[in-house]
Order: C-alpha cells, then structure tokens, then sequence
C-alpha cells in the first residue's frame, strides 16, 4: 500500500469485519483513521489498537454525520480519505418479502444505502477543502446480480453500485476519487453461525477477518 502519511480517514462499519481490517491497513500506510460505528466495546478496542479514533454514531441518522465530521475534522484535520462500509441483513434469511417489517425495511435501507449518500454528502466539503480525496463504498457481489436469499439487501446494494457509478463524475470534477467494492461472501459477524456453515462448504477461502 501507498505512503498514507498524513492522510486522514473514517471507516464505517470498522468495528468488525472488513471495516475492521481496512482500519489497520490504512493505519498501517500512515494515515490517521477514525472508526465509526455502533458497536463501543468493539469499535473502542479496534481504534486503540491503531491509534486511531473511535466515534459512536449510527450512519442512517442525517445528523449524526456533521457530529462525525466535526469530531473527526477537530482532532486531526479534513478528512481525506473514506470507507463507508456499515452494512447489515434484512433478517434471518431465505425468507418471504411480506414478512419483512417496517422496522427492518427502514433499518437496512438507512444503513446500507442512507450510510453510503450521507457519509458522500458528509465527507465532500472536508475533502474539497484539502483539494481533494477518496471515498471507497461497500456493497456486495448481491449489488451485480440477484440473490433470492434477501431481495432488500439486493436492492440496497444494486443502489449503492448505482448511486457511485452517477456520482463518479461529478466528484471527478472535485478532484475525489469514489469506487465500489462488491466482495462474495466474506466470514464477518454480519453473517449468524447458520448462514456460516451454509457458505463454508461452498467456498472454502472465504476470506475471515472478526
């Protein structure tokens, strides 16, 4: 990895799993990271381990992102760099879409999809005003093609590869970089002990990281 000398980021999702060990990789190269999630216990002990910062907030809640990049931006500087990765299930799946909830279908478009446009919105200014950054957004091999197992995880995740792919230009012209990553199936806690021993036999290098 580059020389992240200097360079400010915040993960989202960066208590467990592929936010978890994107924050040490950036850590890493240099750069200063902030861990945001929900999860205090686990979020605390990632940033302690790095150096880093941890920021409880939930990333569907609008408001908590000017926290966010307040707290952030206060400590260290603009922020530079950025991985919104939060993301959760719908529910325990394979199931039927009329037995999804209003609660469960506000959560996860909040988290997956909200996560992604309000931390974009959030991080711009920031980076504009250190002429310019990166932004990486998770969304999943489900955002490519369907996956009966959870349709509105699919449909989350369909959005965030579209909502990048339209807001690329734009931000090309600020002098921000933005991409999407679309991992398969990766060991994490967004995964129960059911859904684990479903994949493993499948895919024998699932990649772990807890």
């Amino acid at each position: 990895m580059a020389d992240l000398g200097g360079a400010v980021a915040a993960v989202t999702g960066g208590a467990s799993g592929i936010g978890a060990s994107t924050a040490r990789l950036l850590a890493e190269a240099g750069a200063r990271v902030a861990i945001i999630d929900r999860d205090a216990e686990r979020g605390g002990e990632v940033a302690g381990a790095i150096d880093g910062m941890f920021v409880a907030a939930d990333v569907s809640e609008p408001k908590e992102w000017s926290r966010i990049t307040d707290e952030v931006t206060t400590a260290w500087g603009p922020i530079t760099l950025a991985h919104l990765n939060a993301g959760v299930p719908t529910r325990r799946y394979p199931y039927s879409v009329e037995e999804v909830t209003d609660e469960q279908y506000h959560r996860i478009v909040g988290v997956n999809l909200g996560g992604v446009l309000l931390g974009v919105r959030a991080v711009v200014p920031s980076m504009k005003s250190a002429g310019g950054g990166a932004i990486v957004a998770t969304a999943s091999m489900a955002g490519l093609v369907a996956f009966p197992a959870d349709p509105v995880y699919a449909a989350t995740k369909h959005g965030v590869v579209a909502f990048v792919r339209s807001a690329a230009p734009q931000l090309g012209r600020l002098g921000i970089r933005i991409n999407v990553v679309c991992p398969s199936a990766t060991d994490t806690p967004i995964l129960d002990d059911e859904r684990r021993a479903d994949i493993a036999p499948q895919q024998p290098s699932v990649a772990t990281s807890r």
